[in-house]
C-alpha cells in the first residue's frame, strides 16, 4: 500500500500543455499549449474551470504569469503581451531577439531575450530604463526587492531598481556554472554552483552558498554530493531539490532529507508545512511528522501551481510522445486527508472513463414525439394501421410456390417444395454475405514502410568575423537534419562544457573570439538519441 491524495481532472486540452499559472488566491488559472493557444479561466467552488477567453500567440509561449485577471505572455517571436480575461490584447512590448524567459517581480517583470539580454517592463507596459546593459543571462529571479541575474561565465549580479548593488565574483580556474538560484525564509540569496574539473574524469566541485545582499556578504558555503537544482523558502528556512531525487530541509547549515523520489526533481513548492515535488511521472509530498504520499500522472508533471494556502493545486505535464493524446490538467488539495491505496489505484483518476449522466425514470420512459413530427401524413397512417397477420398473408408471401390441391395435402398444411425453398434462401444469404472489397485486400497486402531514423545535421564548420566589441551573434541551425518521417520529438544544443543552451532546432548565441564547439542532439519517437557537432572559429 502507498499513501496518496484524491486527484481529479480539471481540464482536457486539445494540445499538450507547456505553461501553467495560478493566481495566489487560487481563483484564476491560465495555461498555454503546444499550438501557442493561451486560455484564461476562473476556478469555481468545486474547482471546476470556466474558460473566459482564449488568445493565440504568434510564436511559442516561453513565459506566463498572472496579475489580477490579466495574463502576461512572452513568446519567442514578437515579445511580451498583456491579455485580459476576454482573450483580448491590452498592450504589447516587442522584444527584438525574441523572448527566452519571464520573471514576475513585485513592481515589474524581468524579460530575458534569446540572446541573454535584459528588459524590464512594468505591469502597465512601461519599460524601465537600465543604467547598464546585460548580455549572456542564463537565470533570473527576484529575491525580496532585488533582481538577481546569473550569467554564462558563472558571475552573479543583483539589481535594486536599475542599479547593480552586488556582484559575486567568478570562482574556479576553468570556470563554473550556476545550477540554481533561490532564497531562504530570511530573504538571503541561496546559490547552487558547479565548478568544472580541470581534467576529464576528475570530480567536479558542487557547492551551496548563502549570501546577504544587504552588505554582509557570504554567510555560509557547504559542499554537496549531488547537483542542487531547486531552492524555495519554507519550513522556517529553505527546502532544496537535487538532481538525484533528494529533497532536503536546510537549517543551521545542515541538510536533513525529507524524501527521495529516485529521479531528478523537476519542480518544488512549499505551502505552510507541506512540501510538494514533481519527479518523473509522479507528484511526491510530505508534511512534517507525516508519512510521504504520491500521485501518479499520465505525463511528467513538470508544471505545478498552488494557491497560497494549498487549498487547490493544479499540475500538468506531458509524456514526450507525439503519438499519444494530450495529458489532462489535474488538481488536488492539500487540505484533504492523505489515504492508503493500492499502487494500481494511482492511475484511476485519469483513466476513469467518461460516464453518461444519470437519467430519471421519466426521461427514460417518456413518449418522444420528435420523430413522429417529422413523418408525412401517409407515413403516420401506415404506422397507425394495425399489421395484418393471417393465413391469407402467408399465402401471398409464398405465392411463387405451387400448392397441391386440397385432396393431395393434409388439412392445415401447405405443400411447399422444400428443396426449391432452401436453394432460394441459400442464394439470398450468399448475396448478403459481407465480403471484403478489393480496397481492404489492397490495404492488407500493402508493404509496411520500415521506420527511417532521423540524421542530425548541425551544419558545416564556420569561420566568423567578430564585431568591433570582439563578439558575434551566430545562428545554430539544425533544420538541415534529415527526418523524412517527422520522427524527431526533442532537440538539444549543448556547448563544449556539456551545458544545454537551447531546446529548439535553431538558436542564436553570442560568442567571443576563439574556437567554439557545439553539439546538436536529437531524440526520435523511439527514444533513440543521435548527435552531430559543429565548430565555430571567431576572429
Amino acid at each position: 500500500m502507498v499513501m496518496t491524495r484524491a486527484a481529479n481532472i480539471a481540464f482536457k486540452p486539445e494540445h499538450k500543455i507547456t505553461m501553467l499559472c495560478l493566481s495566489s488566491s487560487g481563483q484564476f488559472l491560465s495555461w498555454a499549449d503546444q499550438s501557442g493557444s493561451v486560455s484564461l479561466a476562473s476556478v469555481g467552488k468545486n474547482h471546476t474551470l470556466d474558460v473566459k477567453g482564449n488568445w493565440h500567440a504568434p510564436g511559442t509561449v516561453v513565459g506566463l504569469c498572472l496579475r489580477g485577471q490579466r495574463a502576461y505572455v512572452l513568446d519567442d517571436v514578437e515579445g511580451l503581451f498583456c491579455v485580459n480575461q476576454q482573450g483580448e490584447v491590452d498592450w504589447h512590448v516587442p522584444v527584438a531577439g525574441g523572448g527566452f524567459s519571464l520573471h514576475e517581480g513585485p513592481t515589474d517583470m524581468a524579460v530575458v531575450d534569446a540572446l541573454g539580454r535584459l528588459l524590464r517592463v512594468g505591469y502597465d507596459g512601461s519599460p524601465t530604463d537600465l543604467t547598464s546593459q546585460f548580455e549572456g543571462i542564463l537565470k533570473a529571479m527576484y529575491v525580496s526587492e532585488f533582481l538577481v541575474l546569473s550569467f554564462e561565465d558563472g558571475s552573479v549580479k543583483a539589481l535594486n531598481g536599475s542599479q547593480v548593488v552586488w556582484n559575486r565574483p567568478v570562482r574556479g580556474e576553468v570556470g563554473e556554472s550556476i545550477t540554481a538560484l533561490g532564497m531562504d525564509a530570511s530573504g538571503h540569496l541561496i546559490i547552487g554552483r558547479e565548478g568544472y574539473a580541470l581534467v576529464d574524469g576528475e570530480e567536479e566541485a558542487l557547492e551551496m552558498e548563502t549570501w546577504c545582499l544587504n552588505g554582509q556578504g557570504l554567510l555560509f558555503r557547504s559542499d554537496l554530493k549531488t547537483r542542487l537544482t531547486h531552492i524555495t523558502p519554507g519550513l522556517g528556512s529553505v527546502v532544496c531539490g537535487f538532481d538525484n531525487g533528494s529533497v532536503t530541509h536546510y537549517k543551521d547549515n545542515q541538510h536533513q532529507e525529507l524524501l527521495n523520489t529516485g529521479f531528478a526533481v523537476q519542480s518544488l513548492m512549499v505551502r505552510q508545512n507541506h512540501v510538494v515535488v514533481s519527479s518523473w511521472f509522479y507528484l511526491f509530498g510530505v508534511e512534517e511528522g507525516s508519512e510521504p504520499w504520491k500521485i501518479e500522472h499520465q505525463g511528467m508533471p513538470m508544471l505545478l501551481e498552488s494557491s497560497n494556502d494549498g487549498s487547490i493545486c493544479f499540475f500538468a505535464g506531458e509524456d514526450q510522445n507525439d503519438w499519444t493524446e494530450p495529458e489532462p490538467i489535474g488538481f488536488f488539495s492539500l487540505k484533504s486527508e492523505a489515504r492508503d491505496a493500492d499502487p494500481s489505484e494511482l492511475t484511476e483518476w485519469f483513466q476513469r472513463p467518461d460516464t453518461e449522466p444519470e437519467r430519471s425514470a421519466e426521461e427514460i420512459y417518456r413518449v418522444d414525439e420528435t420523430v413522429e413530427n417529422l413523418l408525412t401524413e401517409e407515413e403516420r397512417m401506415l404506422m397507425e394501421k394495425p399489421p395484418v397477420i393471417g393465413l391469407d398473408s402467408l399465402h401471398a408471401a409464398l405465392d411463387d410456390f405451387a400448392f397441391a390441391s386440397p385432396d393431395d395435402q393434409a388439412q392445415g398444411t401447405l405443400n411447399v417444395d422444400a428443396e426449391s425453398l432452401l436453394d432460394d434462401l441459400d442464394d439470398q444469404l450468399s448475396s448478403m454475405a459481407m465480403m471484403p472489397d478489393e480496397g481492404l485486400f489492397d490495404a492488407l497486402n500493402e508493404e509496411v514502410v520500415a521506420p527511417i531514423a532521423p540524421v542530425p545535421a548541425a551544419g558545416e564548420d564556420q569561420v566568423v568575423t567578430c564585431d568591433e566589441d570582439g563578439t558575434a551573434v551566430v545562428l545554430l541551425d539544425g533544420l538541415g537534419s534529415e527526418d523524412p518521417q517527422n520522427r524527431i520529438v526533442m532537440w538539444s544544443w549543448v556547448d563544449s562544457t556539456g551545458q544545454e543552451i537551447a531546446t529548439q532546432a535553431r538558436a542564436k548565441v553570442r560568442l567571443s573570439a576563439g574556437v567554439h564547439r557545439f553539439e546538436l542532439r536529437i531524440c526520435d519517437s523511439e527514444g533513440q538519441w543521435s548527435s552531430d557537432t559543429i565548430q565555430l572559429t571567431l576572429k
